[in-house]
C-alpha cells in the first residue's frame, strides 16, 4: 500500500493512489478521469504540520514538470511551476539577475505550498509570499486549466491566492520579482526587555527584523537585515558550515534531545545559546532570508495585529514561568506589511507573527494550548499549515472575504473533490 508522512513525522496517509503527473495535460486526465466521490489532494514537501494534506483516495506528489522558470523582465514576473521547491526556484531568479521581495525561513517548501498555506517572510513593509502572487494556473474539478490574474478570472485571483488546495491543483504561479539585492545582516543577542520596550521603533526603521526569545532566560538572538546593492562580504564556507550546520542544526538538536531525556536539565541548557557575540555579513537575498533545518520538531504560529506583540510575548514569557514548562525551542517573532489577500493570516493589518516550536517526540499540546489561549483573543489568526485547535466557528471571524471564499470553493469544486476532512473543519463545509 502506497504511503506518505509529512517531514515531521506527525502526519502520515496511505492513500489508494499516489501519482505524480509528469505534465499539465497528465495531471488533467488524472483529474477527469478519478471516479465521483474520491477526494484528491496535493502534496507540496511536506512541511506543513497540520493534516492538510492527506487523502486515503487520491494523494499527487509535487513535480515540476521538467519546466523551467520563464522571467518576462519588462513586466518584472517569473512564472514558476507550482511544483518546484523555492530553493531551487531562488537559484533561477538569481541567475536571471532577479528575486523575490521577501520569503520565509526555509526553502525546501514548494512554491504552492507556500502560498497556499500563507507562508510569510518578516519586514514590516513586505508582504508574505502569496501578497508577491501576480497569476496563476489552476486545474479545475472538471480538469479545466483557468488563468487567473487581476485581467482574467480576477475573482480567482483575489480570493484564491491562499486557498489551502481546496479550489483545485496549482500548476504555475506568476510571481513578483525585483532586481536582485542583497542583505546586510547583523546577528546579535540582546535583552528582550529592550527589544519588547522598543519594538516599534526597531521594526519601523528595519528593513527586516525578526528576533527569537529563548526560553528560561531574558535573552533575545535578534536579526537585523538591511537591503544593499553594497559588495558581498560572506561568510566563509568554514565558517558558514560551522555556524548554520554544526551549531544551529546538530548541536542544538543534541542539546534538544538531552532535555528530551532529561526535561529537568532544559533551563540550565538554555544557556548554551549564546548570550554573547555578533555576526556581520553581506549575502545574496535569498541567502540570508533562509535557513537550513535538519533538527525536526512541531510548531505553532499565530498571527496578531502588530501593535500587540509585547503585550503577547510578555504573557507567553510569564505563564512559562508560571506553569513551570520546559521548552528547548525558541520562540520566534516576525512581523510583515499588510495585504489584500483573503485567507492571508496578514490581510487588512500589519502583522506580527509569534510561533512556538516542541522538539520531536516531546509532548507539546498543553503548552500550545496555552499560548493559544493567549493570542487567539488577540484578534489571533493561525498559521494554515501549523497546528492550531480551531475551527471555522471561531475562524469564520477573522476573516472578513471567508464567506466569500466559501461561495467561490463551491462554485470551482460543488463535488468537494479538493478538501479533506481537516480541510472540512477549518472551513466549515
Amino acid at each position: 500500500m502506497a504511503s506518505w508522512r509529512n517531514w515531521a513525522g506527525s502526519v502520515r496517509a496511505n492513500p489508494s493512489t499516489l501519482a505524480t503527473p509528469r505534465t499539465v495535460e497528465e495531471l488533467q486526465h488524472l483529474v477527469r478521469n478519478t471516479q465521483p466521490g474520491r477526494r484528491i489532494r496535493m502534496a507540496g514537501s511536506g512541511h506543513s504540520f497540520t493534516p492538510i494534506v492527506p487523502s486515503n483516495d487520491v494523494l499527487l506528489k509535487p513535480h515540476d514538470f521538467d519546466e523551467g522558470v520563464g522571467i518576462d523582465t519588462a513586466r518584472m514576473i517569473a512564472r514558476i511551476p507550482a511544483g518546484m521547491v523555492l530553493h531551487d526556484a531562488n537559484q533561477h531568479l538569481a541567475a536571471a539577475g532577479v528575486a523575490l521581495a521577501n520569503m520565509g525561513d526555509i526553502t525546501a517548501q514548494t512554491v504552492a505550498g507556500s502560498i497556499s498555506t500563507s507562508t510569510h517572510g518578516t519586514g514590516l513593509t513586505f508582504t508574505g509570499l502569496a501578497g508577491q502572487v501576480a497569476g496563476f494556473g489552476l486545474v479545475t474539478a472538471d480538469g479545466s486549466l483557468l488563468e487567473c490574474s487581476e485581467t482574467q478570472n480576477s475573482d480567482v485571483w483575489r480570493l484564491g491566492r491562499v486557498g489551502l488546495g481546496s479550489l483545485g491543483i496549482l500548476v504555475w504561479v506568476d510571481m513578483r520579482v525585483v532586481p536582485a539585492f542583497r542583505l546586510r545582516a547583523v546577528e546579535e543577542p540582546r535583552r528582550l526587555r529592550d527589544v519588547l520596550d522598543n519594538f516599534d521603533s526597531i521594526v519601523e526603521s528595519s528593513d527586516h527584523f525578526e528576533f527569537y526569545w529563548v526560553p528560561h532566560t531574558r535573552w533575545a538572538l535578534t536579526k537585523h537585515n538591511t537591503r544593499t546593492q553594497e559588495p558581498a562580504v560572506s561568510r566563509s564556507k568554514t565558517k558558514k558550515w560551522l555556524t548554520k550546520t554544526v551549531l544551529e542544526n546538530y548541536a542544538f538538536g543534541a542539546v534538544c534531545a538531552l532535555g528530551r531525556a532529561v526535561p529537568s536539565l532544559i533551563p540550565k541548557l538554555a544557556t548554551a545559546l549564546p548570550s554573547t557575540g555578533r555576526q556581520e555579513f553581506v549575502e545574496a537575498s535569498h541567502e540570508v532570508f533562509a535557513t537550513r533545518r535538519l533538527v525536526r520538531f512541531h510548531e505553532m504560529e499565530y498571527s496578531i495585529p502588530r501593535r500587540r506583540l509585547p503585550e503577547a510575548l510578555t504573557a507567553i514569557v510569564e505563564a512559562v514561568e508560571r506553569e513551570k514548562l520546559r521548552i528547548s525551542f525558541p520562540v520566534e517573532v516576525r512581523v510583515t506589511g499588510a495585504d489584500d489577500v483573503a485567507l492571508s493570516t496578514s490581510y487588512g493589518r500589519e502583522s506580527a507573527y509569534i510561533a512556538v516550536h516542541m522538539y520531536k517526540g516531546m509532548e507539546y499540546e498543553r503548552y500550545f494550548r496555552l499560548v493559544e489561549s493567549i493570542v487567539a483573543p488577540m484578534n489571533g489568526r493561525p498559521h494554515w499549515g501549523k497546528i492550531h485547535f480551531q475551527g471555522a466557528e471561531t475562524l469564520r471571524s477573522q476573516y472578513e472575504r471567508f464567506d466569500d471564499f466559501l461561495r467561490l470553493r463551491e462554485r470551482l469544486d460543488p463535488e468537494r473533490r479538493f478538501v479533506n476532512g481537516h480541510v472540512e473543519r477549518v472551513l466549515g463545509l
